[in-house]
């Protein structure tokens, strides 16, 4: 069993950060990344008796996460994100709240416009990219942060 243990760990820190980096760049989403990644580890043990003699696992591992990583990315594009809506819907004749007013006071202008127009609007990055006058994958690094202050703003306000 040492000999197990040994084998991963010496797999597991060799390859991690690698595999990391590997992730983050299909899916730009550090939740989801070091799932797949711990994923990737779990398949490898599971499989450890086909894969011990493996000439090369290192490879695999990458083969393994760049798969898992295009099927999330494939499986969230076809999945519509839920904006976000007031608690309580309105009453008949009260006036339905803008999207922008349910935001967080404390984003920025360009937090909100990127949130308002991904989730309100509901365009792509390519559509955004070309609005804004930047690459898709700045759009997708905008939008990851613009969520997570949202995040944190809306935990915030709710806690106090």
């Amino acid at each position: 069993m040492s000999d197990l243990n040994t084998w991963f760990d010496s797999i597991y820190a060799a390859n991690y950060p690698r595999l990391v980096k590997v992730a983050y760049y299909i899916l730009w989403d550090e939740n989801t990344v070091e799932d797949i990644v711990q994923n990737a580890f779990s398949t490898l043990l599971i499989k450890q008796k086909q894969l011990r003699d493996h000439p090369n696992i290192s490879g695999w591992l990458t083969l393994t996460v760049r798969n898992m990583a295009d099927n999330e990315r494939n499986r969230a594009h076809y999945t519509r994100e839920i904006p976000i809506l007031p608690e309580h819907e309105p009453a008949a004749g009260e006036a339905q709240p803008d999207f922008l007013s349910l935001l967080p006071s404390e984003l920025s202008k360009d937090e909100k416009q990127i949130l308002y127009l991904h989730i309100e609007v509901g365009l792509s990055h390519e559509e955004i990219a070309s609005r804004l006058g930047c690459k898709p994958e700045a759009s997708r690094m905008r939008l990851c942060r613009a969520r997570k202050q949202c995040r944190k703003f809306l935990l915030k306000n709710k806690n106090s």
